[in-house]
């Protein structure tokens, strides 16, 4: 009998399992609710006057 050729086999390479380890890792959240009450705001409101804007609706008020 002939010898059979072996086959090469498949290698499947799966990034994600991979990576897994250095991407996926455990972080501490902020509590929002605690912050909230404490008077932190993300996003500060009001910081710049009206001079600054390049459209007012004041001036919509006089014509």
């Amino acid at each position: 009998m002939a010898k059979q050729k072996q086959q090469p086999e498949v290698v499947i390479n799966n990034f994600v399992a991979k990576h897994m380890h250095e991407v996926n890792k455990s972080q501490v959240f902020v509590d929002r609710k605690k912050n909230a009450k404490r008077g932190y705001s993300k996003h500060k409101q009001g910081r710049y006057s009206d001079d600054y804007r390049p459209f007012s609706f004041f001036a919509l008020n006089f014509i």
